[in-house]
């Protein structure tokens, strides 16, 4: 092991790799105060968005709001960046909305670089780390050597490094590349140091479209998206409902429209005649891809019977004609995919500006870390994104703002952050990852979360403001900010318990709900419990709730109707909260519990949950295992207090 002397600089806080989990893992650690240390390959690709230009979706957009309730940065970045927004579930409901958001990939880059730079404890380095310091004696560890020879003290060390560590690219079966992304090296030295140190390693894969030159796409046969921004922010940063009320412009771009079209007969054809040549079906990748981002080529194996597949041609920016061909991820070889895209409907003199590839990398089975996201048999060392064996911008980022987080209290003698499943969506992420590890990269979906109703993207700042507030991550201005925010939520609700509405106002809103009348006055929050009428409605029909924000009106509008679903939900929530409370040492001789099955004892042995409400949640151990664990650990506690 490599002595721990001689460094440029001693930070609390180093973190390897700038993608979306280490540059939210730098903020979080520098926002509670440590000197943090950024390290990349390259500062140029600080906050490079590698696959599709967009952020959010389906449980993924509450993720970026959570990460956002917390001080991240992904939220704010992808406000100056937006060039086009989609709210997705419209037709479900506002209680199960998803924000999703096209971002110009250059802009979000910039923005994430300049959001970094606003913190003075956070200095960023351009190297490629070779190999951690770590203490002889006890494996902690004490900093980062770089392929350049620079050595950097540190605490802790987060690594993020995403699909850099012996990275390998495929485009057909006949072209092999080495590197993290396309134009980027592979890391190699840090994964043989890792796996040297004896942590169990694996490989996925995953997989990027090709692009191409939207001047050669006939946009006339095409399908147009357009934007529906309706002043839509990710971030309570920008909060400012008086402007919003006026149309005022807003942070983002100008907005882009998506367009789409369809993969059918002919490039079904094509695939199939071509499958053989594909790097996943020609026999060079056998690790798993993610199964809900599949390569065309799965679909065409998989579902042969489907008619045709969705396409939606994306744009890069404002500064580029370049288009990216979301569904169409592939390794095949480039001619093959020009064939392809030449196919497609509207695509007839595509030019292809970028083939698509997959790339394998290694990743770290995350039943190896503790619920901080530290390696339980390296202190100090926290690992945050792909590395854990996710996919995604957003999961990543929730990751990355954990382990920053606890990277910087470890450092700090403080008790590390473990967000429950009943908090957030971060963490059932986290949860999911350390008690029942990962066999396919891991995505986030609402089918995830027991709590979904309570855990939503519209009150993610009620939900973990205060947690911010506790640990002092924000500054003067941001904390009257969330509580100016979070006022306007219990003024709308205090507006619908006190004021009266008239059946003649109440008429026109009613009507068109096809909701029945009234006959007498009533309070507003009768009339609002019904769906379809809207709260905002009712409280603009009586001249009242001018100045409330439309975001703290939807929070107030699904507390009215869903009372009774949220507070059986909250009950159960608690139940949760109490098993978190109940701890359990990492230390305990499971073994010795002979009144627990012998697949509980091993599974408790291996996995070391820090709370019975994390041992819950492990395969294999029942309800009884509980109840006699509980009685387990009692007795002993008992026995350890007799003088």
């Amino acid at each position: 092991m490599a002595s721990a002397q001689n460094f440029e600089t001693e930070f609390d806080v180093v973190v390897i790799g700038a993608g979306h989990a280490g540059t939210e893992a730098a903020v979080a650690a520098a926002r509670l105060g440590a000197r943090v240390g950024l390290i990349t390959s390259a500062l140029e690709t600080i906050g490079q968005m590698s696959c599709n230009p967009a952020i959010g979706g389906v449980a993924k957009g509450t993720v970026v709001r959570e990460v956002d309730a917390l001080g991240g940065i992904m939220g704010r970045s992808t406000d100056l960046a937006m060039i086009q927004f989609r709210m997705l579930n419209r037709s479900k409901g506002p209680a199960v909305w998803a924000p999703r958001a096209q971002c110009d990939r250059g802009l979000y880059r910039r923005a994430v670089r300049t959001l970094l730079e606003q913190h003075k404890n956070l200095q960023t380095v351009q190297g490629t780390v070779a190999r951690l310091v770590l203490d002889p004696n006890d494996r902690r560890v004490r900093g980062v050597e770089t392929l350049e020879g620079r050595r950097f003290g540190a605490g802790s060390v987060v690594i993020t490094t995403g699909t850099f560590l012996r990275g390998r690219i495929h485009i057909g079966t006949d072209t092999h590349l080495s590197g993290g992304r396309a134009g980027e090296g592979a890391t190699t030295h840090l994964a043989e140091q890792l796996e040297q140190a004896g942590l169990t390693v694996a490989r996925f894969k995953t997989g990027t479209p090709p692009r191409i030159d939207g001047r050669s796409v006939d946009f006339s046969l095409l399908e147009t998206q357009e934007s529906e921004i309706e002043q839509f922010d990710y971030s309570w940063s920008h909060f400012w409902p008086s402007k919003r009320r006026e149309g005022a412009a807003t942070r983002h771009p100008v907005q882009m429209p998506c367009w789409i079209t369809y993969l059918e007969a002919d490039g079904k054809r094509i695939i199939k005649d071509n499958i053989a040549k594909s790097a996943m079906y020609g026999g060079v990748i056998s690790s798993r891809g993610p199964r809900y981002c599949p390569s065309v080529e799965d679909k065409i194996v998989k579902f042969p019977d489907a008619e045709r597949h969705q396409l939606f041609l994306e744009p890069e920016g404002h500064d580029t004609s370049e288009l990216y061909v979301n569904g169409l991820s592939t390794s095949l070889p480039a001619p093959v995919q020009l064939e392809i895209l030449r196919s497609v409907r509207g695509l007839s003199a595509a030019r292809m500006t970028r083939a698509g590839y997959a790339i394998e990398y290694d990743y770290y089975p995350p039943t190896q870390l503790d619920s901080s996201l530290q390696v339980k048999s390296v202190p100090g060392l926290y690992f945050a994104g792909q590395i854990n064996g996710t996919t995604g911008y957003e999961e990543a980022a929730g990751q990355g703002l954990a382990a920053g987080m606890n990277a910087a209290l470890a450092t700090q003698r403080e008790r590390p952050l473990v967000l429950g499943r009943e908090t957030s969506y971060i963490g059932v992420l986290i949860d999911d990852l350390v008690t029942r590890g990962v066999d396919e990269p891991y995505r986030l979906f609402t089918s995830r979360s027991e709590f979904r109703l309570t855990v939503r993207q519209d009150n993610a700042l009620r939900r973990l403001g205060a947690i911010g507030l506790r640990l002092g991550v924000y500054t003067k201005p941001e904390e009257e900010t969330i509580q100016t925010r979070l006022q306007h939520e219990d003024s709308a609700l205090k507006l619908a318990e006190t004021t009266s509405i008239r059946p003649d106002e109440a008429e026109p809103i009613l009507s068109a709900a096809q909701s029945a009348q009234l006959s007498q006055s009533v309070k507003i929050i009768d009339v609002a419990r019904r769906q379809d009428v809207s709260l905002q409605k009712l409280l603009v029909a009586v001249g009242v709730g001018a100045e409330i924000d439309n975001e703290a009106l939807v929070t107030a509008d699904l507390e009215i109707k869903y009372a009774g679903y949220f507070e059986r939900e909250r009950a159960q929530a608690e139940r949760m909260r109490r098993m978190g409370d109940f701890s359990l040492d990492a230390n305990i001789e499971y073994d010795e519990m002979r009144s627990l099955s012998l697949e509980a004892r091993q599974k408790l042995s291996n996995l070391r949950p820090g709370s019975l409400a994390q041992a819950s949640r492990i395969p294999g151990v029942s309800p009884s295992d509980l109840q006699n664990l509980v009685i387990e650990i009692e007795r002993r506690r008992r026995v350890a207090a007799t003088p």
